[in-house]
């Protein structure tokens, strides 16, 4: 197994190789551990201390030797609950400093990738509160017809939905079709237009997405106030005329 697939559960490289290598060879001192890992004799001592405390890895006295062995692979799933217990507790003082601070904030970021524009609709997801709500005007047709996307989309909104965030969409009458089974939900609303509209655009808070779905996808947020509140206003004009 590629160490580097641990790795992404927070381990270092080098605790992945020891974690993994005592898995398959069982109780193993120190020095047998260095051997089968092929690692720095400094790296593995640095490494078996850190699993130890992460609950990982448990070690026995025979004589005057540590023997170390893995803990059962179902010990990550303690690992991660303890992981987000203490970003729990760590939240509130960091909330409490992003509070002391508190001014316009201005910002650009890019999300590339499908695994970056899922990463941009969560900053949607985890700034909005339920029955708070946000605008969007529809992606472009075609690509609202390729089945991942479309996908996606689906997901996305049973998510937001089963929070509780609210929504209204704008979208031209052609689209309709391609708009089946995405919309059907609680706490959502969409209404179609005869003209022309910006496509791929998702406004919230003081926030604004800009979506590119060509391959590879790409989201572009943009925090500005005023940008937001301006779009705001123009969805809202463009509301009031839409039909259902």
């Amino acid at each position: 197994m590629d160490p580097k697939r641990l790795s992404e559960f927070g381990l270092t490289e080098a605790e992945s190789r020891v974690y993994l290598a005592l898995l398959q060879t069982g109780r193993a001192r120190t020095g047998a551990v260095i051997k089968a890992t092929g690692l720095q004799s400094s790296t593995v001592y640095n490494a078996l201390p850190s699993l130890v405390q992460n609950g990982l890895v448990s070690f026995v006295h025979l004589g005057k030797v540590k023997w170390y062995s893995a803990e059962p692979p179902e010990s990550f799933q303690f690992f991660m609950e303890e992981k987000k217990r203490r970003l729990s507790e760590m939240l509130p003082l960091l909330k409490k400093m992003e509070a002391g601070g508190k001014q316009e904030q201005k910002s650009a970021r890019v999300f590339e990738s499908l695994k970056g524009f899922r990463s941009a609709f969560n900053d949607v997801y985890v700034t909005m509160k339920p029955g708070e709500e946000y605008y969007f005007f529809q992606v472009d047709i075609e690509q609202l017809k390729k089945k991942r996307i479309k996908m996606f989309f689906q997901n996305w909104h049973l998510r937001r939905s089963g929070k509780g965030i609210k929504v209204k969409g704008l979208a031209v009458r052609e689209a309709r079709e391609a708009m089946k089974g995405i919309y059907e939900l609680p706490y959502t609303k969409v209404r179609y237009v005869d003209e022309f509209l910006p496509t791929g655009m998702v406004v919230y808070k003081d926030k604004m997405l800009l979506l590119d779905l060509a391959d590879p996808p790409s989201a572009f947020c943009v925090q500005s106030q005023s940008i937001a509140n301006s779009f705001k206003r123009f969805f809202e004009a463009k509301w009031k005329t839409a039909r259902e």
